[in-house]
């Protein structure tokens, strides 16, 4: 006589999406390097283009951290969304995702899930190369509240892009194809911005796309909120972005993931 299981939850996405956060988190318990893997980028690109490019840019390396600090932070954490393709890829090369879809779990809560748990490692890596730019002397003239509102700048622009990534993840065929992704694609976008050089100094027609380019839009949120000031249409543009991206890429990885199991 066979007997048949028969799965069911109560449960919703967003519950169960939370449970696979605290499900990649747990890990850390037992890689706990991989902590140093997301604030090992974040930290080079301050410190090393602070101190060896900042003075030959800005007369100072003091003048080139007061404008371009917090965005080299944010360049840095960008880079470092190629995590999210890499535990993607890992956790579906392992057998990890088979397991998880055989009980009745949301397959948007599944990738949420994934991205969530990037996202708290994000923050704290966010947090302690920001500590860190403090300790070598920038200051923020919007204060607390300036401090705050750049660093929700950032996470929103960082969950949004993660999706991208989960993309990556779910369609790349190796580790190094995920890898060359940042090369090819996150390295020119973020250094064809205003993330540390003014847009004046580009070419004509560079500046233009630095203009639309959405880490201009980071960047010039960030400046504005870091300076005291109410950003305009630099936030708008911060947020259609994040819209765009959302809405291009959560779709696209969901279908990615259902033809992932199906293959």
């Amino acid at each position: 006589m066979t007997t048949t299981t028969t799965w069911t939850t109560t449960r919703g996405p967003l519950a169960q999406a939370a449970s696979m956060t605290a499900r990649s988190l747990a890990s850390i318990r037992h890689q706990p390097a991989q902590l140093v893997d997301y604030l090992m980028i974040p930290m080079m690109i301050l410190l090393s283009i602070t101190f060896f490019m900042g003075g030959q840019m800005m007369g100072t390396w003091q003048a080139f951290l007061d404008y371009a600090g917090p965005t080299l932070i944010a360049m840095g954490l960008f880079f470092a969304i190629v995590s999210t393709g890499l535990g993607l890829f890992a956790d579906i090369k392992t057998g990890v995702f088979d397991r998880l879809t055989a009980m009745p779990v949301s397959r948007f809560a599944l990738l949420a899930g994934r991205v969530a748990a990037d996202m708290i490692k994000h923050l704290w890596a966010l947090l302690i190369v920001g500590g860190v730019a403090f300790a070598i002397g920038y200051r923020a003239d919007g204060g607390v509240l300036g401090v705050a509102g750049a660093a929700a700048a950032v996470m929103l622009f960082l969950f949004a892009s993660s999706w991208s990534m989960a993309l990556v993840g779910l369609t790349a065929k190796s580790e190094e194809q995920i890898q060359t992704w940042m090369v090819s694609l996150l390295m020119p976008l973020a250094y064809t911005s205003t993330m540390f050089v003014e847009i004046e100094t580009l070419p004509g027609p560079v500046q233009w796309w630095a203009r639309v380019n959405p880490l201009t839009a980071l960047a010039d949120t960030m400046r504005a909120l870091l300076a005291g000031e109410a950003p305009g249409g630099e936030a708008l543009a911060l947020l259609g972005w994040c819209a765009l991206i959302l809405a291009v890429f959560v779709p696209l990885s969901l279908r990615a993931y259902r033809k992932k199991l199906t293959s």
